[in-house]
């Protein structure tokens, strides 16, 4: 009897330690790759970034060996002929990592029509960033959005 419920026991804790393994590691983005010409995708519920927006992403690192990068947005849409129109412009930087996840703190550069102090500072996780695609994960309590973006080289913006 014994036997039967030392080998019923080896039995479930061997399930039980397979299947604590079942969480794919989180692995730090290449921050040399956010720099570049970004389309918007997917824009879900925010309102920032509008399907189709075209995204210029300036990028320097704060501090040598640091490992913050900070720099510029400036958005355009498209006209019929595909030349890019200007539209806004934004600062951007990345101080704070959260669960490999970089913590983008962005800032709009003009006037807005409120008071409040805060209006104009959005704040993403940068969820997803590859050679082609980046995914912005809206990261406060209103919501969690995500913002899908593909790379496009064939857009030249001087």
């Amino acid at each position: 009897m014994n036997k039967y419920l030392l080998l019923l026991l080896l039995l479930l804790l061997s399930f039980t330690l397979i299947g604590c393994d079942d969480e794919e590691d989180v692995i730090a983005p290449d921050l040399k790759l956010f720099a570049g010409t970004w389309e918007v995708v997917v824009q879900e519920d925010q309102n920032v970034f509008e399907r189709a927006d075209i995204l210029h992403i300036t990028s320097s690192q704060i501090h040598e060996g640091y490992g913050g990068y900070q720099g510029n947005i400036t958005t355009y849409f498209l006209r019929y002929d595909d030349t890019p129109i200007h539209d806004k412009v934004f600062s951007w930087s990345i101080r704070e990592v959260e669960n490999n996840q970089p913590l983008l703190d962005v800032v709009y550069q003009g006037e807005l029509d409120s008071d409040d102090t805060w209006d104009g500072n959005y704040y993403y996780k940068i969820t997803k960033l590859t050679d082609t695609h980046m995914w912005w994960q809206v990261n406060t309590n209103e919501g969690n959005s995500t913002v899908k973006f593909r790379r496009r080289n064939d857009i030249h913006i001087d």
